[in-house]
């Protein structure tokens, strides 16, 4: 086996179970799906306490600005939340566009109707 081909798998498995997408750019985003669930989690549980005071909700996790500059952000996105659908931003948004638009928490709401500053 060549030496390049040996570093692939050697890189490969020093990955272990992490997960991947390819960026618009061509390069890659590794994350640990664990610790993006946590970090996802936690996102939507502070954007949850932001309304609720009617403050600022805190800016997205990382994991989700990759997704934003992803190739495929759809399939980024799925990949990321591994079956977990509750985001506090349109999914349709940043799925097409890229950005991250604030949607309600409550149920048959509007975002603009809970007096954000």
């Amino acid at each position: 086996m060549a030496l390049k081909g040996r570093l692939r798998k050697l890189e490969k498995s020093m990955r272990g179970n992490m997960g991947s997408f390819e960026l618009a750019d061509g390069r890659r985003h590794y994350f640990d799906p664990q610790e993006q669930f946590k970090a996802m989690f936690l996102y939507f549980a502070d954007s949850m306490k932001a309304d609720h005071r009617r403050s600022l909700r805190p800016e997205p996790p990382d994991i989700l600005r990759a997704v934003a500059g992803a190739r495929d952000r759809g399939e980024a996105l799925d990949l990321v939340m591994g079956g977990y659908s509750h985001l506090p931003i349109d999914r349709e948004a940043l799925v097409g566009r890229g950005k991250f638009v604030p949607r309600s928490l409550v149920a048959g709401r509007s975002y603009e109707e809970r007096g954000a500053p």
